[in-house]
């Protein structure tokens, strides 16, 4: 477990066999295209849609007023006690816009082209209105609001501190400021977003094909949303081409209206975004503005640090402050901050809303950190990296309590670590000590290198949980299902590698299924990186728990003690006595005593390795089959 193998998941994608959610083609598709806002800020006056409607291949025209009860502001997902002015989007616009690409109405027609031609006949009357785009200038007096309720634009304001920074900074012998920006960034991946939905009114079943990172939690809130049970709706997330955080998200106003047309078309619905689509309306990341100062000795050592900084959250609050708590509790990163203060206010703005992507706050506190690492080198004449060094929490001093409540609701406190001996190898890596002697060199040739060094501490593997089903097949094929997403993590090969260590087979003999609700109906998503931690470990306890019924099959069939077994070679055997074996496939088929064997083998193993049994064919608390499932 663990080496470097070729990847199961590369010879099928080489080969240009992967199914995105664009290769989807249910029989009778339509296409759907949106009609998004052109201001920032701006009262709907009236949308006249008639025109649109009476275009030839048109088969429905969605307004908020025609969406009706389903065009409610959707979940809050991650409340906090700080945020006191929660908003969140409705799927279509009512009465206001609030950001460039904020959605209006939605098109369904035979294709595409005329989806796109039939919405631009969409007459929306727009009264524009004063909006508010700069940070700081939303809380100023007289500013005009997101949100006519929301007061001075602000939808939170969180204080944490630790020790006594007041009394550190007194006793300073220098102290630093500095006020730092971090912009906006847009997450991009290859693969726009994307839905397909099918309706069966026959079976009252809803299926949904989305480029999405959480198609569980998806599944459970449209079964909620058209107020069908769980097991009638299935999402599917096939391959998706990158996500970033950026398809996290939850609901995106597509992932509700494509199978809304869907259910009332009877037809299956299919939507695409394009990339301008992506840059306008898709969620975005970072926009912060901090104000921050530290206070440190005479050799540079840091006694204190305050922060005070602004978070733009665009026009809605979806994830609540998420973003912002992670940037004020993981700032200390890797340093002894024995006296920290910070504060942040949210602010809206009239931007498309800012949700998490890429390291979810992180970054941004990592970047202010390190900066001030930076300055108080640049004042005290020192290395960046000995500054680095005297700040390190030393090993002895794990584990560590930062001191701070994380985005979960728990503390911030690091079990383990070896900061100073991690900057050492990766100083050693990068030929560190003789980097300016080659910078002297190269910039003598006309050429201009760089070098920079950073340090922070990532949370990862964050809850609740992940599940995983391990099933041996009567083949010998280990079949592998879990709940959350894969857009390019290797988990079809690093899932298969823990399997396959448990069951002593080859990791090519797995195949790993993700993002399918039909085939694990358990779990959160891939984000924060969570997943090798998460569901790793959910494949590593249900391949350990069909490992241990194959060994006690084995050990009645062969008539040994479990302990004598082992399992190696896709097949159970004694030890010492590798021609005393059984294979997996063949304890497959027994387990499942229903009289058929299908196959020459299968068929064989059954007539020489059942033996009759008084009693139930099924023993108490036994189930059927060489399969198990496992949580963490």
């Amino acid at each position: 477990m663990g080496a470097a193998i070729r990847r199961n998941e590369d010879p099928r994608l080489l080969r240009g066999l992967g199914c995105f959610v664009a290769d989807v083609v249910p029989a009778g598709l339509l296409h759907a295209a949106g009609v998004r806002s052109p201001h920032a800020r701006a009262r709907i006056r009236s949308i006249d849609a008639s025109r649109a409607r009476a275009q030839r291949g048109v088969h429905l025209v969605l307004t908020a007023a025609e969406l009706g009860p389903l065009n409610q502001p959707t979940p809050l997902l991650i409340p906090h006690p700080e945020l006191t002015h929660p908003r969140t989007p409705c799927p279509l616009a009512v009465d206001e816009v609030r950001y460039v690409g904020e959605l209006v109405a939605l098109v369904v027609a035979d294709d595409r082209y005329l989806a796109e031609d039939a919405a631009r006949l969409i007459d929306v009357d727009y009264e524009a209105l004063p909006a508010v785009v700069e940070l700081e200038a939303a809380g100023a007096d007289g500013s005009p609001r997101v949100h006519a309720d929301v007061p001075g634009n602000r939808a939170a304001r969180v204080a944490q501190h630790v020790g006594d920074p007041d009394a550190a900074f007194a006793r300073a012998a220098h102290v630093f400021r500095e006020r730092l920006a971090i912009e906006r960034s847009c997450g991009s991946p290859l693969e726009t977003r994307g839905v397909v939905a099918d309706y069966d009114a026959r079976t009252t079943t809803l299926r949904a094909w989305i480029s999405t990172q959480a198609p569980l939690p998806i599944k459970n809130g449209l079964a909620r949303l058209f107020g069908l049970p769980e097991f009638k709706v299935d999402v599917i997330a096939p391959d998706v081409g990158g996500g970033f955080g950026t398809k996290i998200m939850l609901f995106y106003p597509e992932e509700i209206l494509i199978p809304a047309a869907a259910i009332r078309l009877g037809r299956a619905v299919k939507w695409i975004e394009d990339r301008s689509e992506h840059l306008t309306s898709s969620s975005q990341e970072r926009g912060q503005l901090h104000e921050v100062e530290v206070a440190t000795d005479e050799d540079g050592r840091i006694l204190a640090l305050r922060d005070r900084f602004l978070h733009d959250a665009g026009a809605y609050t979806p994830y609540g402050i998420i973003v912002p708590l992670i940037t004020s509790t993981q700032l200390p990163g890797p340093y002894r901050l024995r006296h920290y203060a910070v504060e942040f206010e949210v602010r809206y703005t009239n931007k498309v809303m800012v949700t998490p992507y890429r390291g979810a706050g992180r970054p941004h506190g990592a970047f202010v950190m390190e900066r001030m690492i930076g300055r108080i080198a640049r004042e005290l004449g020192l290395q960046p990296s000995e500054v680095r060094r005297r700040n390190f929490i030393q090993p002895d001093e794990f584990p560590w309590d930062v001191g701070l409540t994380f985005q979960d609701g728990g503390p911030t406190r690091y079990d383990s670590g070896d900061y100073p001996s991690g900057l050492e190898m990766a100083l050693e890596r990068i030929g560190f000590g003789n980097f300016r002697a080659r910078q002297r060199a190269a910039r003598a040739e006309g050429r201009h290198l760089g070098l920079g060094v950073a340090c922070y501490v990532e949370g990862t593997g964050i809850g609740p949980y992940e599940g995983a089903h391990v099933r041996v097949e009567p083949s010998g094929s280990v079949y592998v299902a879990t709940g959350l997403t894969t857009q390019g993590q290797g988990h079809q090969t690093t899932f298969a590698q823990i399997a396959a260590e448990a069951l002593g087979c080859d990791p090519r003999n797995v195949t790993v299924v993700t993002g399918d609700t039909s085939r694990f109906n358990w779990g959160a998503g891939t984000f924060a990186s969570r997943a090798l931690v998460t569901a790793g470990n959910a494949v590593a306890t249900a391949a350990g728990k069909v490992r241990d019924k194959a060994l006690r099959l084995a050990a009645d069939l062969l008539e040994v003690a479990p302990h004598d077994l082992e399992v190696r070679d896709g097949a159970v055997s004694v030890k010492g006595v590798p021609d005393r074996r059984l294979a997996l496939g063949a304890l497959a088929t027994v387990a499942n005593p229903i009289r058929y064997a299908y196959g020459k083998e299968a068929a064989e193993a059954a007539l020489r390795l059942v033996k009759p049994r008084q009693g139930a064919v099924l023993r108490d608390g036994e189930e059927p089959g060489l399969e198990a499932r496992g949580y963490y």
